[in-house]
């Protein structure tokens, strides 16, 4: 009953064991392969993803992280047409195009792609669901920087200082 299917927030503060190209997984789901809010990393260097997928998918959001081994915080709101990731106070990626689920329809956490498949083996220090999609000003505060200086920051969003 904490799970909202029409809108929300999936977060987490994880680090990958290690950045050896393997898919590894968190996520919201009625248990198949067919109604999923999912977050984790993938088989891309470095990479980080989010997906919401209702029979087709409707959000599907990737971001490069500079170290996935190195803990960082990550948000994945969705809501119909507003979806958005989160990572380390800096909102990363968006869509405004897309449905979410029928009311009741996600009712279980897991770490794994919701079905039983790319488990979750990493660091955890934190996972939460709102069962609300939260302002951008909450998901920054949520999510908070880790940056202590401005290069730190440049260098997550992927810029070089020169």
């Amino acid at each position: 009953s904490v799970i909202n299917s029409t809108e929300g927030v999936l977060y987490a503060e994880i680090a990958a064991l290690s950045d050896d190209l393997t898919e590894r997984r968190f996520a919201l789901s009625d248990g198949t392969t067919g109604n999923v809010a999912r977050v984790g990393y993938t088989s891309t260097s470095n990479r980080i993803v989010a997906v919401l997928y209702n029979g087709s998918n409707q959000a599907v959001m990737f971001y490069t992280s500079p170290d996935i081994t190195q803990k960082s915080k990550i948000a994945f709101k969705y809501k119909a047409n507003d979806f958005a990731l989160w990572v380390d106070g800096i909102e990363v990626v968006t869509d405004t195009s897309g449905s979410t689920f029928s009311a009741s329809t996600l009712n279980q956490l897991s770490f794994d792609g919701g079905d039983g498949s790319n488990d979750f083996y990493g660091n955890v220090q934190n996972i939460m669901v709102f069962p609300s999609a939260l302002t951008d000003e909450e998901l920054a505060d949520l999510t908070g920087s880790k940056h202590t200086s401005f290069n730190s920051l440049a260098t997550s969003l992927g810029y070089t200082i020169l």
